[in-house]
């Protein structure tokens, strides 16, 4: 698989669970939460998909022959390789104690503390100050701020 194929499965893997609109090679189009997709037929998994016909779907499975377009509404503030970065800097930990794992979005730390677009997990003062971190990098994406 390319570069290329990787960076978009890894756009596609930060929209599940945010709001999408799928357009058909037809036209036609469907508003929902992407809960899922298959690679590489590129099949969409939707829930509560808005037909555009005034009625909802609660799920919705488009064929990935089908789809034209993919349109996100929604984008995830947390960029797992800024925020290791980030977190570096701010807690000045060793390189090889922070691990960037792209196609889950997630960081770990010394093997033992998991940071997602959802939050921290693990436990003790490294994860209390991880935590910080985590919320400190969060808001300052939410004001729109150039991190450093």
């Amino acid at each position: 698989m390319g570069r290329e194929s990787r960076r978009i499965i890894h756009e596609l893997q930060n929209l599940v669970g945010k709001k999408v609109e799928i357009v058909l090679v037809d036209g036609k189009k469907y508003q929902g939460t992407l809960i899922g997709f298959d690679h590489p037929g590129f099949n969409i998994l939707l829930s509560d998909a808005e037909t555009g016909e005034g009625g909802t779907v609660p799920r919705l499975i488009v064929l990935g022959k089908v789809v034209a377009e993919i349109r996100a509404y929604e984008v995830s503030l947390f960029d797992p390789r800024e925020f290791a970065e980030y977190l570096i800097r701010q807690l000045g930990l060793r390189r090889d104690a922070v691990k960037v794992y792209d196609d889950a979005n997630v960081v770990m730390v010394y093997n033992s503390i998991r940071v997602t677009e959802r939050g921290v997990e693990g436990s003790g003062t490294l994860a209390a100050k991880v935590n910080y971190v985590f919320r400190e990098y969060m808001e300052r994406k939410r004001r729109g701020e150039k991190l450093k």
